[in-house]
């Protein structure tokens, strides 16, 4: 998740006290120099930044940073510069620290301010210990956040305890350790919008694989199944070339600490690599943009459907999207937003982008894939990543691009889906099979919308019973209906949308056995 809801349509929306201070200036570069200690949580750092001016007269800039954190001194050459802090109220755990410059910047010129902070940084899961690792995601503002839309190169030197790693993003160029510390140097050499830092025990495996760096950072709980990791991350490798063709990233590094339970340890191993996978394709552009926030953490999520299906198989791509489908039925119920539209909720003045919001979005893009048909789908997103990679985009730009390949209206289905409220609730009720006169059998049932869900929109229904199968296409209008299906066959069980295309939130409900007495 990204940080550019301090940016664009948030600064509008939310911080009046940010002015036009995104639109006068913007970061370029980040020299950062941080040493972590683990156990405590803490930070100390200096941030070396080059601000450049985007219109004339410019005096002070707005920065942001985690609330945390207490800013010893902001420098330029030698010289101490006056600050003032703000409380952000929309935003818990984040601050507004405002600089004012010694002498105004004319448009184009650029200043280097140093700033020298630490402390332990605040906001949940944003910045989290676990597992003896600290955990500063792009959210938290572990560093000075220009308050505009910032594309940036950046060098950070990270310096923890021995036998710690500390990851960032970009390149690794050097590392070493001594008696009393290890330090790690990262290098982003094309612009990207955010940093995220990770310090902690973790163990690295390396290979090549199809000309590609594959970088994996395991925590103490993956650390024995290593190999077994890497060769899945080739496999979803694999999946995303035979979906996009080749990257333009020619690296692709995830930091991995989670042991998942049980049978689902597989299934949400592969999903969480390709989600990352999905951030790097497109060149992380998930901190530019609230908007473009959700849309990029839908993406990802939808990507991963995508790749789970394809490394290990339907069965295991249905299973995934039912436990999405069930995280986001408990979420909607208790957080904000849950009952609204989503397009409405993402103008609102809501700072965060709940996880409920992100997967129904990403189930609708998997609606979008059964509609278009995985042809136009996947070079929509060919498209996409060729026009926007590492660039702002979002659900409009995604719109556009999968009307002009596909020569349909998906701009409406997209507000029928996501401009509703969250109960897509289908039920099948009163099923009953009977032999039809003539041989044969025919399958009667009432497909109930408990909920509101729009129509009309396609959807498979799957009669099984026992070795044979019936498989048709029926058009769900929104309404409660009643269907009568012929099969060759005696049916014993049931399913709506097999294939779970469908952003249906009691998907429980839509399969169905039907008794024995029932079934001749």
């Amino acid at each position: 998740m990204g940080i550019g809801w301090v940016a664009r349509q948030k600064r509008t929306h939310l911080f009046s006290s940010l002015a036009r201070s995104g639109d006068e200036a913007t970061v370029t570069r980040y020299d950062i120099s941080v040493r972590t200690d683990v156990e405590q949580g803490r930070l100390e750092a200096t941030a070396i930044l080059v601000l450049k001016a985007l219109a004339p007269g410019v005096t002070r800039h707005c920065f942001v940073l985690n609330k945390g954190l207490e800013v010893s001194a902001v420098v330029v050459d030698g010289r101490r510069l006056e600050t003032r802090e703000t409380e952000l109220a929309d935003a818990p755990g984040l601050k507004a620290v405002w600089v004012y410059l010694p002498e105004s910047l004319e448009e184009g010129r650029e200043v280097r301010l140093t700033f020298v902070y630490g402390g332990r940084p605040a906001g949940g899961r944003w910045a989290s210990i676990e597992e003896g690792g600290l955990r500063l995601s792009r959210r938290s503002a572990w560093y000075p956040v220009g308050a505009g839309f910032d594309s940036f190169t950046a060098r950070v030197s990270c310096a923890t305890f021995p036998g710690m790693l500390g990851v960032t993003d970009g390149d690794l160029v050097s590392s070493s350790e001594t008696e009393g510390q290890a330090v790690y140097v990262w290098e982003t050499r094309e612009p990207i919008s955010g940093l995220a830092l990770t310090a902690g025990r973790f163990t690295l495996e390396r290979a090549t694989h199809k000309g590609l760096e594959l970088d994996l950072y395991l925590g103490p709980r993956l650390a024995e199944r290593a190999s077994e990791v890497m060769e899945l991350f080739r496999r979803v490798i694999d999946a995303y070339i035979s979906m996009l063709g080749e990257p333009e990233a020619r690296r692709f590094a995830v930091v991995l600490r989670r042991q998942y339970p049980g049978d689902e340890h597989l299934v949400r191993l592969v999903a969480a690599l390709a989600h990352e996978t999905a951030h790097i394709w497109w060149g992380s552009p998930i901190s530019v943009g609230f908007g473009d926030t959700w849309f990029h953490e839908a993406l990802a999520r939808a990507m991963a459907y995508e790749t789970v299906g394809r490394v290990l198989g339907d069965e295991a791509r249905a299973a995934l999207i039912h436990e999405e489908i069930d995280r986001y039925a408990a979420d909607s119920a208790v957080g904000s937003g849950g009952e609204e539209s989503v397009l409405s909720w993402a103008k609102s003045r809501v700072l965060d982008a709940p996880r409920h919001v992100c997967i129904r979005s990403a189930l609708v893009l998997r609606l979008v894939h059964h509609t278009l048909g995985s042809e136009a789908f996947f070079e929509t997103l060919r498209r996409h990543v060729a026009m926007y990679r590492a660039k702002p985009s979002g659900l409009g730009e995604f719109v556009k691009i999968a009307e002009r390949v596909s020569g349909k209206p998906v701009d409406g289905l997209i507000r029928q889906w996501l401009g509703t409220t969250a109960s897509f609730a289908y039920e099948i009720r009163g099923a009953r099979c009977s032999p039809k006169p003539g041989g044969g059998f025919v399958t009667k049932f009432s497909l109930v919308n408990t909920g509101d869900a729009v129509g009309p929109v396609q959807a498979d229904v799957l009669l099984a019973g026992g070795e044979w199968q019936t498989r048709e296409k029926v058009t769900l209008t929104g309404r409660d209906q009643v269907l009568m299906i012929c099969t060759k066959h005696p049916v014993r069980c049931i399913v709506l949308d097999p294939d779970v295309y469908l952003p249906n939130r009691s998907w429980k409900r839509c399969k169905v056995s039907l008794a024995s007495d029932m079934t001749p």
